[in-house]
């Protein structure tokens, strides 16, 4: 009897958007945890609830996707798990396009529409939202999240654990510092310092 389990960690709106996608992938979730039991209580969602991550033990067989996009949560959470032997899928959805020469680290998703473009690395729980780019040779850093309708161009590197807000766009070779956020809608035209947060366009530093 097969009782692998594919779990969903963090059930909130994200994780929520995740089950779909898992559906379309073919791959449907069994399982989550939350730090509350009723966090898909009245959505319609019809999977096992675990308990919450810090009372988790995973299971031979057992594979998880992470469901949190906020990037310091993401790192605390999936770091707890894999400290337990916790090991992570990726989720890309059928409709994104992935070039064959991109690189894709442990536990990334890739969401519907999306673009990860030639020679691209996604680093270890990246998030590229729906209808978002990724150029070539662009390196994305481990936790960062792309919100919807980000656009980062050509050779674009980017640090641990950034957000960028919907609709942001970094201009080609652009640096972007580790823990940095991007404000919906700002256009990044010069190097972004560590922790730093930009808006507007050009972005700004606040």
């Amino acid at each position: 009897m097969n009782d692998a389990r594919f779990i969903l960690a963090g059930a909130g709106a994200f994780g929520r958007e995740l089950i779909n996608w898992a559906e379309d992938c073919g791959t449907p979730f069994t399982a989550f945890l939350d730090s509350s039991a009723e966090a898909l209580a009245g959505f319609g969602y019809a999977l096992d609830y675990l308990g919450t991550p810090d009372d988790f033990q995973p299971r031979a067989g057992d594979l998880l996707v992470m469901g949190v996009g906020e990037p310091e949560a993401k790192r605390r959470l999936a770091l707890q798990l894999m400290a337990r032997g916790a090991q992570f899928a990726r989720l890309v959805h059928p409709s994104a396009v992935v070039a064959r020469s991109a690189r894709l680290g442990e536990g990334v998703v890739v969401c519907p529409q999306a673009l990860v473009s030639a020679d691209a690395v996604l680093g270890d729980f990246s998030v590229v939202n729906a209808l978002s780019s990724v150029g070539h040779d662009v390196d994305l850093g481990a936790f960062s999240t792309l919100s919807c309708h980000v656009d980062l161009t050509g050779w674009v590197r980017v640090g641990e654990a950034c957000f960028f807000g919907s609709g942001a766009r970094v201009l080609p070779k652009v640096r972007i510092g580790a823990a940095a956020r991007i404000g919906a809608g700002a256009i990044v035209m010069r190097s972004v310092p560590d922790g730093a947060t930009m808006y507007a366009a050009p972005a700004k530093k606040l």
